[in-house]
């Protein structure tokens, strides 16, 4: 049934208002993007250089470039890069592999020219002599690298290194037993993990890894946090007053009210899908716990052994993650069937089910797909295709990256159908939301190039997958938020429309540009062109601009008072709850912190980015997303006024447990990993041994304390989860009929 009444009465001069939102939201979306396809020809032909050949001063041979590629492949074979981490992207426990590997270096330097060696000489006996400068997206290898006889001797001893740490003691680290005994497979790994070394030492990554004494971070990493302070003054502060005092215009233009009829049939089966996701968010929660004690005993389970064979660290730590995505995004699809035809879209049952299969196939086949391809169980090419590509974050195979491409294009297509049936004022939130939709459809297509076999460079790697993550979170994911929220204020009355659809229209195209362009915030130590840290800092700061918006709109909403029913009340509290748990996570630990360059460099990869996406993910997104199973559940007449109540107390106990996890673990482990970092280097903040073999910062007690200590934050956000479980598994039978 569509919505009609008066809306309509609210005409007039509003329709060219409303189309000019929607043209800058479409123009900004191809604006992105023809940036970023524009900025990859200058940034693929300026690439780190892979040497056609290593050798030594004395002649021998060391590795070959295909050696390099081929092993940055194996890495990704095998999930390494959700263990630890290469130049800091990846797994957040376990050993940045080229941090490592050059701490590994410089002690074998020494111990084999003398331990009175000083920094400066350590320093020229590990920087190569590049004949080539740089490599372009035609020319994989160019030129040669010689390095020093010690440096040769060293390669040799890291390999075997390598081979015993992946082999007879990979379960001590939490990987699978054994985990890779094929020497060869070994060497070409660490030829990778030896190529990042020497891209570092000759200043491709503006001085990271940090190892004091021999890399440090060069002038740019300074210049560009001012830059982005004075953009921060410059900008944000007179834009932020002027368009809040706009916007406080438009509480004087008229409001509407709207009781909605009951769902049909085909809208209550979309309730399904809503289960699915609460099961899948249980779940994600308790691999989460699970990680958390792999960080203070990787080699088994209380006690109980033989758990690393069926579910190792990089496998949980993969289908942890994936599962955050896949039970919001099954979420958003279910409630865009849920409302689809109170906007005028007939859909049949068929249709409904049709659609929530083919979701529930794809995430099925994304997590079985990841757990069998890093156990090993699939071969050459199928696991890139239908397993893991290996890609931390992005690490679904490229077949179901498609096919959830191809969901969401014909989502976008259906809402943007739905815009032209839907009432006069609502229209342009509807057709934002179709080119959010389409936007992130078109990332992930980027994200599942090249389809059939991995990149063969790490930069162009990490290039592509910055832009679905961004496309997934910073950039496109709000833009679809934000229109879903404001839809349901302004049914419940608490939002002009006109307000409504400026505040959905400047807040998705600001996400957009500053979420997208800004994915440049993680081109800084990855082999990027320096001109990328300038872009990243500032554009990624100004994303805190659209988050202000969203506080002042909540705040604004609560001073007026004007909610008085369980539904505004329940839709207020949701909204607050995320509004704030965005202004932490994204702008304070994100925008603020980390994605200053000056800090970034000491906290890349840290515990400081885990307290930024455990705030950010379930608060700025969960919530909302939550709320949308709320307001289902509601008008279907399965909740009523006292499950709302509880539901609200419900989120704001699950959000302290999310602060209190923040709070009392992951803050006290990110300011722990800073110091370390200073003192003795940036390998040693993620390793649970030094090279040598004696304990490091994992290792720690004061250090496994603290993991503990996380357990208080879970079981507070597990007690506000487990409510949403219980209640909406207890009203689905009656949902439905």
């Amino acid at each position: 049934m569509r919505l009609t009444g008066s809306f309509f009465a609210l005409g007039g001069g509003f329709y060219v208002m409303k189309n000019g939102w929607t043209y800058l939201v479409a123009g900004v979306t191809v604006l992105v993007y023809v940036i970023y396809i524009a900025m990859a020809v200058w940034t693929f032909y300026n690439l780190p250089p892979i040497p056609e050949k290593v050798v030594t001063k004395s002649g021998q041979l060391l590795f070959t470039a295909q050696d390099v590629i081929e092993g940055k492949i194996l890495a990704q074979k095998y999930g390494l890069l959700d263990y630890g981490s290469f130049l800091g992207f990846g797994g957040y426990f376990g050993i940045d592999y080229v941090a490592y590997t050059m701490k590994f270096y410089v002690d074998k330097v020494k111990e084999l020219r003398g331990l009175s060696l000083s920094d400066a000489d350590v320093k020229q006996l590990l920087t190569p002599q590049l004949t080539a400068r740089s490599s372009s997206v035609f020319a994989p290898a160019s030129g040669v690298a010689v390095v020093s006889d010690e440096f040769g001797k060293a390669f040799g001893e890291a390999v075997k290194f390598y081979g015993e740490l992946f082999g007879p003691r990979s379960e001590s680290i939490g990987l699978r037993p054994n985990f890779i005994t094929n020497q060869e497979e070994v060497r070409k790994i660490v030829a990778f993990f030896t190529w990042g070394v020497m891209i570092a030492m000759a200043n491709y990554t503006n001085g990271f890894p940090y190892l004091p004494g021999i890399l440090g971070p060069n002038i740019h990493v300074t210049v560009a946090t001012w830059v982005t302070f004075f953009v921060m003054l410059l900008v944000i502060m007179p834009l932020a007053g002027y368009v809040i005092m706009k916007f406080l215009d438009y509480w004087k233009e008229p409001r509407v009210t709207l009781q909605l009829p009951p769902p049909g049939p085909a809208q209550r089966l979309a309730l399904l899908g809503f289960v699915l996701a609460v099961l899948g968010l249980s779940v994600q929660g308790l691999l989460g716990g699970y990680l958390m004690h792999k960080y203070t005993e990787p080699a088994e389970l209380y006690g109980i052994s033989g758990i690393n064979n069926i579910l190792p660290f990089n496998v949980a730590r993969g289908l942890h993650y994936n599962l955050a995505i896949l039970w919001i995004a099954v979420s958003w699809v279910s409630f865009a069937l849920f409302v689809l035809p109170y906007l005028g879209v007939q859909l049949s049952r068929a249709r409904v089910l049709a659609i929530l299969g083919a979701g529930t196939v794809t995430a099925l086949g994304i997590l079985l797909g990841l757990w069998a391809s890093y156990l090993r169980l699939l071969p050459d090419p199928i696991w890139f295709i239908v397993g893991s590509q290996g890609r931390p974050v992005i690490s679904q195979g490229t077949l179901w990256l498609l096919l959830i491409a191809a969901l969401l294009s014909y989502l976008s297509l259906t809402v943007w159908r739905a815009s032209k049936t839907s009432p006069e004022p609502i229209q342009p939130l509807v057709k934002i939301l179709a080119i959010a939709l389409a936007g992130t459809a078109f990332g992930t297509f980027m994200g599942a190039l090249p389809v059939v076999t991995p990149w063969w460079h790490f930069t162009i790697d990490e290039y592509f997958r910055w832009i679905i993550i961004h496309a997934f979170v910073e950039g496109f994911w709000p833009a679809i938020v934000t229109p879903i929220l404001l839809i349901l204020l302004v049914i419940a009355g608490m939002v002009p429309p006109k307000m409504a659809v400026a505040a959905a229209g400047l807040d998705a195209s600001l996400e957009i540009v500053t979420g997208m362009i800004g994915t440049a915030h993680h081109y800084y130590w990855g082999g990027q062109p320096t001109l990328w840290m300038y872009v990243g800092a500032v554009m990624s700061t100004l994303e805190v601009l659209p988050i202000g918006f969203l506080i002042a709109y909540t705040v604004v909403l609560w001073r007026r008072g004007e909610y008085k029913t369980e539904l505004q009340k329940t839709l207020l509290t949701f909204v607050m709850v995320a509004a704030f748990g965005g202004a932490i996570g994204v702008v304070a630990f994100g925008a603020g912190l980390i994605n200053m360059p000056v800090v970034n460099y000491y906290t890349h990869g840290s515990q400081a980015t885990m307290v930024h996406a455990h705030l950010a993910m379930p608060l700025a997104y969960g919530v909302p997303t939550m709320l949308m199973w709320t307001v289902a559940f509601f008008l279907a007449g399965a909740f009523g006024e006292a499950h709302l109540r509880r539901l609200r107390i419900a989120v704001v106990v699950m959000a302290v447990g999310f602060y209190l996890q923040a709070l009392i673990s992951l803050m006290l482990l990110m300011t722990n990993q800073f110091i370390t970092t200073q003192q003795l280097g940036y390998w040693a903040s993620k390793a649970i041994f030094a090279p040598d073999g004696t304990p490091a910062f994992w290792a720690r007690p004061d250090i496994q304390l603290y993991v503990w200590l996380r357990m208080i934050g879970d079981i507070v956000a597990g007690a506000g989860i487990a409510v949403f479980l219980i209640y909406m598994l207890r009203a689905l039978p009656h949902a439905i009929r």
